[in-house]
C-alpha cells in the first residue's frame, strides 16, 4: 500500500472510500522542517596580519587573525541586532512623569459649569493647564528586554572585530607584547600619550585598548584622554568596535580574542 506523507502543521483526517484502502489526508499550514537560522555559524574570515610591537615601540613581527563570520553573508544583520541590544541595555528607563490623577490637588471644580464665559473645567490639574499633569508622558520601563542567543552575540562581536581590523588598514591595529604592569606609579597621562606615539598611533583618534588584566596605574593614566577607552578582554562590545578608529591589544588579550571568537 502506497502512502504519501505531507509535512504540515495542521490536522489529519482518515478518508475511507468503498473499495479502496484508507488514506490519510492532512491539511493545515506548512512549516519548515529543521532549524531556521539566518546566522548559520561555521565560516571563517580571511586572516589579516596585525603588527606586533614591544612596549617601547620596537617591531617584533606580525600576528594573523581570522574570526568567525556567517555562512549566509548576513554579517551586518547580526552586528546591528547586537548593537541595538547594547544600546537598549544601557538605558536606565527611569524617566517618569505624573498624570492628572497623580498630581497633588485638583479635586475641587475650579469654577461653576456655566455663566463664566470660560471653557468648562472639572479639575485644575488638566494637562492643558500649567501645574497640571502630563499627557502621554514617559513612565519607568525596562528597555533591556531584547533577547539574543549567546552564540549569536559572540558572532556579532567577532564580525565587528574582524571587520575593524581588516578595513582600517595597516597601523590602525597594533598588538603590544605586554601592557599590564609596564607603567610606574604615580599615574601620568603623558606616559600613555607617549606609548601611543611610539606605537605610531594618533592620541586624538578614537582608540580602544584591550588588556588581559586590570592595571590601576594604566587605568588612571588613560582616564584623562577623552578618546581612549580601556576594556578587559571579555568586555569587548560591538559599540566599541563601531566607535573605534584604532585598536591596541596586549598579546594575551589578542590570543584570547583569537581563541574565543575564532
Amino acid at each position: 500500500r502506497r502512502t504519501a506523507w505531507w509535512v504540515l502543521g495542521g490536522c489529519a483526517l482518515v478518508c475511507v472510500v468503498p473499495g479502496l484502502a484508507p488514506a490519510v489526508v492532512a491539511f493545515g499550514v506548512p512549516h519548515r522542517v529543521g532549524p531556521r537560522s539566518a546566522t548559520r555559524l561555521g565560516s571563517t574570515a580571511a586572516e589579516v596580519a596585525v603588527p606586533v610591537r614591544s612596549f617601547g615601540g620596537e617591531s617584533l613581527g606580525s600576528a594573523s587573525i581570522g574570526l568567525r563570520t556567517t555562512k549566509t553573508g548576513k554579517d551586518m544583520y547580526v552586528v546591528h541586532r547586537k548593537y541595538v541590544k547594547e544600546r537598549r541595555d544601557a538605558r536606565q528607563g527611569t524617566a517618569s512623569t505624573k498624570t492628572r490623577a497623580e498630581v497633588r490637588g485638583g479635586g475641587r471644580k475650579p469654577y461653576k459649569q456655566k455663566g463664566t464665559g470660560r471653557a468648562r473645567r472639572g479639575s485644575s490639574r488638566s494637562p492643558l493647564i500649567v501645574g497640571g499633569g502630563v499627557a502621554h508622558g514617559p513612565k519607568p520601563k525596562n528597555w533591556a528586554n531584547k533577547k539574543m542567543n549567546k552564540k549569536e552575540a559572540e558572532l556579532a562581536i567577532a564580525i565587528a572585530i574582524q571587520n575593524k581590523i581588516a578595513t582600517r588598514g595597516d597601523g590602525a591595529s597594533v598588538v603590544v607584547d605586554s601592557l599590564v604592569g609596564q607603567l610606574e606609579a604615580p599615574p601620568k597621562t603623558k606616559a600613555v600619550v607617549g606609548l601611543m606615539t611610539d606605537l605610531g598611533l594618533d592620541p586624538d583618534a578614537n582608540t580602544v585598548m584591550v588588556v588581559d588584566e586590570y592595571d590601576e596605574v594604566l587605568d588612571k593614566s588613560q582616564s584623562n584622554i577623552p578618546k581612549l577607552e580601556l576594556r578587559l578582554q571579555d568586555e569587548i562590545s560591538v559599540s566599541d568596535m563601531l566607535w573605534a578608529k584604532q585598536l591596541i591589544f596586549s598579546q594575551k588579550a589578542f590570543d584570547y580574542v583569537k581563541d574565543h571568537y575564532g
